[in-house]
């Protein structure tokens, strides 16, 4: 059912959007029409005649009269991956503008782009695994299914809702017209150990046909290929082009080449002797015991170490103000949160915002001081799966005095999952991956993520979004939560590796735009006790009873109680008396310890009720009460009025 909604719910968008479609045949791009693209319309009722939930039809968008698609092919045939073609051209010419991107069943993508160019038809491998289909032409479209059963799909920041239709760049409208190949790149020679252009692909299809005969995951494959490529490869392949090498080889049996032959143990040919295991790199407990290693560096001394970091909250709590503080604050060297910094050039990626926005940010939490020269902003940043970490490693080159990258968001960089890749292997792989890129070269990182808006009482940490595959693969985890979102105060609940678990009360400060440490979280229950105290209308009452009666001593019954309620605190203090009676056998404690008020009850003659007696505790140490005195303090029992 969710499935025909679905359809019926993107056909109708697509007609309202002008956009000329037809019905293709289930699981497939063969058209289910009679002329095929030419009986495309965006007319709403053929549209809803088509999509009536009768056939789960695929969704076909004629090609031309302004739309021109760009279809990155993944077959290899061409002895090249589309989108390293795609990457060497914009290289070349630039990147291609931001808009439309349909990710296909089959691992390829879709650009669109707008072009009237009646010219620009149907053109094949105009490109090693680059297409275009223009005039006459078409593309299958979202939420299509292909025959492998993938699922056709709009790149979440690049939708129609949400990304504007972008021109045709010029080059790349002359370069269809054309239909010619890139030119080759000039030889040159390369470093002995690194794997030139032409064997890039086979070496890393080797090398995890070879890890997947030693029985590894496509996760850890893919893991060992991005590093093989940054390392040996030159110049390296873009990342998505090793992921989907990576996928290739899970296609094969293990110990299988993909080309009939078969591998040893450690990647060798079948029949030849296998190479020799490297050994593992071990310690003794005795000599690990008395080695001399340097002690954990920290950030912010004793709350943020050097590592991964994540800092969660829920949205709008004030994740951004805190982590834009911590930043100035370490490339100042200043304290943060009343802790030392070890300052350093600070990297904040503020992917959520605009740098009119940090400007005003800035200068709130600055104050007037001038802003620190080691702190760098960024408003855009790639995906993980879209050249993240050769970016950063351009900047960690160009400003090597940069200790602390920050990310806000983790949710902005993240790439798309594998081919069959769990929510919690897809978590921990992309976290895992920046880790080890920082580690490389001795950088921290911050994620700044979101929480679930379940909440969790007995442990905050479960209330992170995604599985646990983010939380552990982190080093330090740092959660903001509020009781009440209207609350002033919140608890920084802060665990990790080489962290003590603590949990501090902060306040965000309206005058300096910063955090501040008010205390620990028993402080922030003795002060709500306290205002709660403070405001009940029965302690204004007794206490105002004492301060009126002689030798500060008030008798008198829950009936009276009442009615002094009405004149001094101008309130019933309860609904009725037994009411009251529970009240204040609840204050007796906080009565006594913020006022030294004792309570006591003693039966009053002839009707069987109780008489309440307060007083101050030194009149205790003289006096004792009158009448038929009971075990202090006792349980309140209803009295019968009159």
């Amino acid at each position: 059912m969710s499935r025909i909604n679905d359809l019926k719910i993107c056909t109708k968008a697509y007609g309202r959007m002008g956009l000329r479609i037809f019905p293709c045949k289930p699981k497939d791009k063969v058209p289910a029409t009679a002329h095929g693209c030419r009986d495309a319309t965006a007319d709403p009722g053929q549209i809803a005649a088509w999509w009536d939930g009768t056939y789960l039809y695929n969704v076909g968008i004629a090609t031309g009269g302004g739309l021109v698609v760009l279809d990155v092919d993944v077959n290899h045939s061409a002895g090249k991956y589309g989108d390293e073609t795609l990457a060497e051209l914009e290289r070349e010419h630039g990147p291609i503008p931001d808009t439309w991107i349909c990710l296909t069943g089959g691992g390829g993508v879709h650009y669109y782009f707008r072009c009237d160019d009646p010219a620009l038809t149907v053109g094949t491998g105009f490109a090693p695994g680059l297409d275009y289909r223009g005039a006459g032409g078409y593309v299958v479209a979202p939420p299509s299914l292909h025959q492998s059963g993938g699922e056709y799909v709009w790149e979440a920041a690049h939708t129609p809702s949400n990304s504007p239709l972008a021109p045709l760049p010029e080059w790349l409208h002359t370069l269809m017209l054309e239909g010619r190949k890139t030119a080759p790149e000039p030889r040159r020679e390369t470093p002995a150990g690194r794997i030139p252009p032409g064997g890039r692909n086979d070496a890393l299809f080797r090398l995890a046909c070879s890890l997947r005969s030693k029985g590894l995951g496509e996760t850890s494959i893919i893991a060992a290929l991005l590093a093989e490529n940054r390392e040996r490869c030159d110049p390296p392949l873009p990342d998505g082009e090793v992921k989907k090498i990576a996928q290739s080889a899970g296609k094969y049996p293990p110990g299988s080449t993909g080309d009939g032959h078969s591998l040893n143990w450690d990647g060798s040919p079948a029949g030849e002797p296998p190479k020799k295991a490297r050994p593992l790199s071990v310690i003794s407990a005795p000599d690990l015991q008395k080695a001399n290693l340097p002690p954990v560096r920290f950030l912010v001394e004793g709350i943020l170490p050097d590592g991964t970091g994540l800092l969660t909250a829920a949205s709008k709590i004030g994740k951004s103000w805190m982590v834009l503080d911590m930043g100035l604050c370490i490339a100042s060297g200043v304290p943060f949160l009343g802790h030392e910094t070890a300052p350093c050039g600070v990297l904040y990626l503020a992917l959520e915002d605009s740098l009119h926005r940090l400007q005003s940010r800035m200068n709130k939490v600055l104050g007037g001081k001038a802003a620190p020269p080691l702190f760098y902003f960024t408003t855009e940043a790639p995906k993980l799966d879209g050249g993240l970490l050769e970016t950063l490693d351009g900047h960690l080159k160009q400003h090597p005095d940069t200790k602390l990258i920050i990310i806000d968001t983790l949710q902005k960089v993240r790439g798309l999952a594998l081919t069959r890749e769990s929510g919690y292997a897809q978590d921990y792989r992309e976290m895992e991956t920046i880790k080890a890129f920082m580690d490389k070269r001795g950088v921290s990182v911050l994620f700044v993520h979101h929480t679930r808006k379940m909440k969790d009482d007995d442990d905050p940490f479960n209330m992170i979004s995604g599985t646990n595959g983010i939380m552990g693969a982190a080093d330090t985890i740092w959660m903001i939560t509020k009781a009440r979102r209207a609350d002033e105060e919140a608890v920084l609940h802060i665990t990790g590796r080489d962290v003590e678990q603590s949990d501090t009360v902060i306040r965000f400060d309206k005058e300096s735009w910063t955090w501040k440490p008010m205390g620990g979280v028993d402080w922030l229950a003795e002060q709500r006790a306290r205002l709660a105290y403070d405001g009940s209308p029965i302690v204004r009452t007794i206490k105002k009873l004492l301060e009126q009666s002689p030798g500060r001593r008030w008798d008198g019954t829950a009936k009276e109680l009442m009615e002094a309620g009405k004149y001094i605190a101008r309130t019933y203090l309860a609904v009725n008396t037994h009411k009251l009676g529970h009240e204040i056998k609840a204050l007796e404690k906080p009565l006594f310890e913020f006022d030294g008020i004792v309570h006591a009850t003693s039966k009053v003659s002839g009707n069987g009720g109780k008489k309440h007696s307060f007083y101050y505790q030194d009149l205790g140490q003289f006096e004792d009460l009158e009448g038929d005195q009971e075990e202090l303090p006792m349980d309140f029992k209803e009295e019968e009025d009159g």
